[in-house]
């Protein structure tokens, strides 16, 4: 399978950007073994995209669930492509990954672990753990649409 971020290497850059939040999204929802209809139609609201672009999405979707390189590679990429002066859209990549991690109002080992790795990756938290991320996503909370947190 080729690399999905080769494939789309020739979009601009606000598209090739999108394609990385739906691969970390992808990546962070098959981290438990299970990425359900909940999670994606979950990414799909989040995700602002027209009717006619859907099946496309879906398929970065796939093939950004199916890559087997670790989610740190991609958090690096994302990272290295919005520059480190856009912190504010890295913190809200984090808040979406976590919004994802309790849709199904359980959140899992490898899903803590994912959104860790990519906070730290993208130097929004100097350390791994949960409460810095937690303060993130309640900073966002708004824009990605949650009222309360059922977690």
């Amino acid at each position: 399978m080729s690399d999905i971020w080769d494939k789309y290497r020739k979009a601009d850059k606000q598209t090739i950007v999108i394609i990385g939040v739906l691969i970390l999204s992808a990546k962070l929802c098959k981290a438990d073994g299970h990425f359900s209809k909940i999670e994606e139609e979950e990414i799909l609201k989040i995700v602002p995209h027209e009717k006619h672009q859907h099946n496309t999405l879906i398929e970065i979707l796939e093939d950004g669930g199916n890559c087997e390189k670790p989610i740190q590679e991609d958090a690096r990429r994302l990272r290295k492509l919005v520059g480190d002066s856009n912190k504010n859209f890295l913190e809200f990549v984090v808040a979406v990954l976590y919004r994802l991690a309790v849709v199904d109002h359980v959140i899992s080992e490898e899903e803590t672990r994912d959104i860790q790795i990519v906070a730290l990756e993208f130097g929004v938290v100097k350390y791994p753990f949960m409460d810095q991320v937690k303060m993130i996503a309640d900073k966002f909370k708004d824009k990605i649409g949650v009222k309360k947190w059922s977690i």
